[in-house]
């Protein structure tokens, strides 16, 4: 008797480690992940400080944009065409009328964050890095 389970019925080891790199990643943009690290450009920062001078409601501001921008992330929908490995790393968002990027990087947990890593799905290995960006700095 021969086996009738195609590769489309059954999830191949590529699939299931893609959808467990989707699911970690997934958890960096929840900001679940307390090891991964959130960077964004000067622009950004720029744009959630708003304009003015006065640096207490710029600081106030800015912490306010950051979480919703978070919330943005972690809410978006992730154009198939914008991920086509399926690994939900990368996504644009539209805040304050500006179109970003954000992409999740993983690196060698070494602190060092000069080198990619080997073991993405191994989160003692592997620290993920959340970089956001003006669509215009790309």
């Amino acid at each position: 008797m021969s086996d009738n389970t195609s590769p489309t019925t059954a999830q191949t080891p590529e699939h299931a480690r893609t959808a467990q790199v989707a699911a970690l990643n997934d958890n960096v943009r929840r900001g679940e992940d307390r090891q991964a690290r959130i960077v964004m450009t000067r622009g950004v920062a720029e744009l959630l400080a708003g304009t003015g001078t006065d640096e207490p409601a710029r600081t106030a501001r800015s912490i306010l944009n950051q979480a919703a921008l978070m919330r943005a992330i972690a809410d978006a929908d992730i154009d198939p065409g914008d991920d086509p490995a399926g690994e939900r790393d990368f996504g644009v968002v539209t805040f304050l009328e500006q179109r970003l990027f954000w992409k999740v990087d993983y690196y060698a947990a070494d602190g060092e964050f000069a080198y990619g890593s080997g073991a993405p799905l191994d989160p003692v290995l592997t620290t993920r890095v959340l970089t956001i960006l003006l669509a215009s700095e790309y």
